[in-house]
């Protein structure tokens, strides 16, 4: 190849490089990782937790983690769930006559959907029913929301200072 056919290509890879590399991060998910501490006032039918709960999330490409702690002192979760970001049913329990399954995805850059099918066998009939939750984290990363499928709301400040997670 001559000097200006090369020249030309290596032009027009860098400027494809520079308008593809927006896109690329633009579609990018956020990242829910970190440290977060219950805000009673701001949520909506909260569980009965205790006001100063906090939430410990640590995230990679294709997994979430939610770690719950009844303060930031408390060296033992009292509740944690792990996804798979996939969108594919995985069996989260099975006890003697029930079953749950989630399938949690990416429906957008920063929504988080996590449906939840239970299943209870019965001698008679089964019953089986969903929940569709979904997590979102705010435009300034300062707070993040749990929509329950019930219309309730749990939200989350992002704490001062981090938890490190002691197992």
């Amino acid at each position: 190849m001559n000097r200006a056919i090369t020249n030309a290509v290596t032009v027009l890879l860098l400027t494809l490089g520079v308008v593809g590399a927006p896109a690329a991060t633009k579609d990018r998910v956020v990242d829910f990782t970190g440290t977060w501490k219950l805000n009673m006032k701001k949520s909506k039918g909260a569980p009965d937790w205790r006001p100063d709960t906090v939430l410990v999330v640590l995230q990679s490409p294709h997994q979430i983690h939610f770690t719950y702690f009844l303060n930031a002192d408390a060296r033992q979760p009292f509740e944690s769930h792990d996804y798979v970001t996939n969108g594919k049913e995985t069996k989260l329990y099975a006890a003697a006559t029930d079953e749950a399954y989630a399938s949690v995805r990416w429906t957008s850059k920063n929504v988080l959907q996590v449906r939840t099918h239970h299943l209870v066998r019965h001698e008679i009939a089964d019953t089986d029913w969903s929940e569709t939750d979904t997590w979102t984290l705010s435009d300034d990363g300062k707070t993040l929301t749990n929509k329950l499928s019930d219309g309730k709301f749990i939200v989350y400040d992002r704490a001062e200072k981090e938890k490190a997670l002691q197992y």
